[in-house]
């Protein structure tokens, strides 16, 4: 079991705290779907979880699984748990039961890749142009960064668009569409099936750029919104039968994360 406060940013804390940066990034992936790590942190969140450690011979070797976690951030306590319903559906759900898997990752770069780590200083910008409506997140990180899609869907677009440099453009479903520009390179093509997660490109300074960075939109409806404040409905529910069952295996999980 290991927690720790964030001051400067939660990988920071997990090393002042001799937590194996390999347990903090996976920790952060249980958590990919309810937090942005570069956007959300404040000074004062605390975090805490329990998770396997690998042992061969003796010597500790890995982190295993993250089995149950929270994280605070800003005030509101988020939670997870670890459960395998059944052998086709195990992943982490909440307190309440739900799968925290959703139908968009928070960020459309990874953990390990916005950490303090991996970038210095503020991570990040948030570009609201009042005359033209635009909204978008920029995120800054090193160049050639994976960028990955924050969703399932289909390339509509992957090429050249002025300003944006090299942008690619995904349909994820007659409401949605999201789209990320200024890449170095692409790694999917326009027609092209994505699954959420998978790499669509590599972060760059293309287009209207003053340096390495992303630059994220999230469309609803041909309209450009702020992804941040976009609730999407929470995963499937671990089914009525199983209930119980998950119940009484989170609460002692729930009594060492007190």
């Amino acid at each position: 079991t290991k927690e720790g406060e964030v001051k400067s940013s939660m990988y920071a804390a997990a090393l002042e705290n001799n937590i194996d940066e390999r347990a903090i990034i996976a920790f952060a992936n249980a958590f990919q779907w309810t937090i942005d790590f570069a956007m959300d942190p404040r000074i004062g969140d605390k975090f805490k979880f329990i998770y396997e450690e690998r042992y061969l011979d003796g010597k500790y070797v890995m982190p295993g699984k993250i089995l149950a976690g929270y994280y605070i951030n800003n005030g509101k306590r988020y939670e997870v748990y670890y459960f395998k319903e059944t052998e086709d559906n195990a992943g982490y759900f909440n307190a309440k039961g739900n799968s925290v898997q959703k139908m968009f990752l928070k960020a459309p770069l990874a953990f390990k890749y916005i950490s303090s780590g991996f970038t210095t200083g503020r991570r990040y910008v948030t570009a609201f142009n009042v005359s033209t409506g635009h909204r978008a997140i920029d995120y800054a990180a090193k160049y050639g960064t994976p960028i990955r899609s924050v969703g399932d869907g289909t390339v509509i677009f992957a090429g050249w668009n002025g300003p944006y440099g090299n942008m690619v453009k995904i349909r994820h479903n007659g409401t949605y569409k999201t789209q990320y520009g200024h890449m170095s390179r692409f790694a999917v093509h326009k027609g092209a099936k994505v699954k959420q997660g998978d790499i669509i490109g590599y972060v760059g300074s293309t287009g209207f750029s003053t340096g390495a960075h992303l630059h994220f939109e999230l469309v609803k409806n041909g309209v450009k919104i702020n992804p941040l404040k976009e609730i999407l409905p929470p995963g499937k529910s671990i089914k009525k039968e199983n209930r119980d069952r998950f119940f009484a295996k989170i609460k002692k999980w729930q009594k060492a994360l007190k």
